[in-house]
């Protein structure tokens, strides 16, 4: 008896039939597809738990390897409808549970692609008609000289992701005869400050280090400069001459001052420069003018209480002396601040305004530190600890040797000493990134005549002068442009009654349309987002300030969202279908064993009879909401 022709191409049947494309299609080769995807998923939530939503973005669901194993589930999917081909009435079900779940992965595609979410702060009475994309950088630069602008798209997943890139795929700058090239991309970036020996001219520095086992952060010095030395303030002075250091080495306040400082008085035509110090020990004639000044007493810390003077501190924040001028025009006394050179005293001037002192303060015009570096004449280092109530402890120390301290346990190092100091900030890659990453780019700036090279981080412009003029740098988030504008009129704070606790939060706003002249107020509140060409808009969150209130609004655009439901509906229909040809099924089998019809159809369908459909369906829609 000879076979019926079949009805199908032989082309179908050999496609259908193939070995590769069975195994493809297979249900094996979906478990492991859906067991790679879970553990993905499930050692995302661990990471994002660790390092931020952001990272695990970058990490997990917008890798490649995860879109190749979303990828490669469509494809099994679609193998296994086309190796059942032809269709009989029973696969029907089967058949449009994987078409709804392949209409979903496009419409996460479509999403993927097209799709734009972002945010848009505002203040009362403010306008925009652009809003901050989430993913998506862009690199601009002015010129500062004629405000010209140039911007490029860094649109790239090399700049969402959490590895350093050379040469990242990036478009030229250009603006003039001004080139940029982003020569390397990393992801979180910190300034960190590097002392150089290379100062054109003279600038000592030491770097020393405070603790108890020779390890912590050293801190540069740079002298007459006070800087903190872990709990302690600390100050580097390199001295000029033996005078200078002796007055270092002193523990009387009044030795000190009167090894330097100066007193200076202009009289009768003439002016006298007399030493601090030697007015401190006696009256000091002015030349041949039959008048003598002499120093009473030196105030580190003077202040006027009471109509006296008063000293408030053995620190150096106020200097000031107490003179006593003699003459032919009688006797006086009066007081002369450092600081203050025209302070007029509240007690009579016999000698008047033709006589003036001004008081040039000691070298020592920064307060006493904790400890104080003291470098030598001779490339020396001394050490003075000034702890309180106790006498200075001084001692000399070299590079390298650490130095007893008075707090217990605790010794001094000096690491390094320039003598041409230059600080050197180089931006240092922070791995792995923080929770709130700084990415930063290393530009190449390109000229006719010159070639520099800068780094740029995130939200941070910076200016750089090539050839006399200066252009501003800016890497910041993609501005993507709305179509419309939007203006917020008003924002209302809500408070839960008898308290100042925020019950809710509001967007007074009106929507513009230049293009069709129309324009509309709508209210934008936590739980009722206003839509508008293709955009939707939700109340996120904002920011109360001392004069005015920021409103936030997220900003979403999704294309993929109607084929994404479509799909779910599709796959939620094939299900229904499925399940009604199992019971009926169920029926005509046991319609054929008892010759009637018996309850039992429900009562022995179990979970295992559901097709493997429907796990995969419920993967593929945790996918989309994780991933999304």
């Amino acid at each position: 008896m000879e076979q019926a022709p079949t009805p199908y191409s032989p082309g179908i049947l050999i496609v259908t039939r193939n070995p590769l494309l069975r195994v493809v299609g297979s249900l094996w080769f979906a478990a492991v597809l859906l067991m790679m995807l879970l553990v993905g998923m499930a050692c995302a939530t661990v990471y994002e738990s660790a390092h931020g939503t952001e990272q695990a973005l970058a990490v997990f669901y917008r890798s490649w390897w995860f879109h190749g194993l979303l990828a490669l589930l469509a494809v099994n999917v679609a193998g296994s409808v086309i190796i059942r081909y032809p269709f009989s009435r029973r696969q029907s079900g089967f058949v449009i549970t994987h078409v709804g779940i392949l209409v979903i992965l496009g419409g996460a595609l479509v999403t993927d692609t097209i799709g734009v979410n972002g945010r848009i702060g505002l203040f009362e009475g403010n306008t925009t008609d652009v809003f901050t994309a989430e993913q998506g950088s862009t690199l601009s630069v002015v010129n500062q000289q004629d405000q010209a602008r140039s911007a490029v798209n860094l649109v790239s997943q090399t700049f969402c992701g959490v590895q350093a890139v050379e040469h990242p795929p990036a478009p030229i700058l250009n603006l003039g005869d001004l080139h940029v090239e982003v020569q390397r991309f990393i992801p979180d970036g910190a300034w960190e400050k590097q002392v150089v020996d290379d100062h054109p001219g003279i600038q000592p520095a030491v770097e020393v280090l405070l603790s108890s086992s020779g390890e912590g952060s050293a801190v540069w010095l740079f002298a007459d400069q006070a800087d903190s030395l872990g709990e302690v303030q600390a100050i580097y002075r390199p001295v000029a001459d033996s005078d200078e250091l002796a007055r270092l080495f002193s523990t009387s306040p009044e030795d000190e001052a009167g090894s330097s400082g100066l007193v200076k008085v202009e009289y009768a035509g003439s002016t006298f420069d007399v030493p601090l110090g030697q007015a401190l020990e006696q009256a000091v004639p002015l030349g041949d003018t039959g008048t003598t000044l002499r120093v009473l007493r030196y105030l580190p810390d003077a202040t006027v209480k009471g109509k006296q003077l008063v000293n408030a501190s053995d620190e150096p924040k106020n200097p000031a002396i107490e003179v006593e001028i003699v003459g032919p025009a009688g006797s006086e006394r009066r007081p002369v601040f450092a600081k203050f050179p025209n302070f007029q005293s509240m007690h009579g001037k016999p000698h008047g305004e033709e006589l003036k002192v001004t008081l040039t303060a000691p070298r020592e015009s920064v307060a006493r530190a904790p400890v104080e570096i003291i470098g030598g004449l001779e490339g020396e280092l001394y050490v003075r600890f000034n702890r309180a109530g106790d006498e200075p402890v001084i001692s000399r120390f070299e590079v390298g040797d650490p130095v007893e301290s008075p707090w217990p346990g605790k010794q001094l190092l000096a690491l390094r000493r320039f003598e041409h100091a230059r600080v050197n900030w180089v931006m240092r890659e922070v791995h792995p990134p923080r929770g709130r990453p700084e990415p930063a780019l290393l530009l190449q700036i390109n000229t006719t005549t010159r070639t520099n090279r800068m780094w740029v981080q995130k939200y941070t412009p910076r200016t750089v002068t090539v050839d006399g003029v200066t252009y501003e740098m800016v890497y910041s988030n993609r501005n993507v442009p709305l179509g419309f504008e939007l203006t917020l009129d008003r924002f209302h704070l809500g408070y839960y009654p008898g308290s100042m606790r925020p019950r809710s939060f509001e967007s007074h706003v009106t929507i513009a349309d230049p293009t069709t002249g129309w324009t509309q107020s709508r209210i934008i509140s936590m739980n009722h987002p206003v839509k508008y060409r293709g955009y939707t808009m939700y109340q996120s969150s904002y920011s109360k300030g001392k004069r005015q209130t920021a409103s936030f609004l997220s900003v979403a655009r999704d294309p993929g969202q109607p084929i994404v439901f479509a799909g779910y509906i599709t796959t939620l229909l094939g299900m229904v279908v499925v399940l009604g040809v199992r019971v009926s099924d169920r029926r005509r089998k046991w319609k054929m064993e008892n010759g009637k019809w018996k309850m039992g159809g429900w009562e022995t369908l179990s979970l295992g009879t559901l097709p493997s459909s429907l796990l995969c369906a419920l993967c593929v829609s945790a996918f989309i909401k994780n991933a999304g």
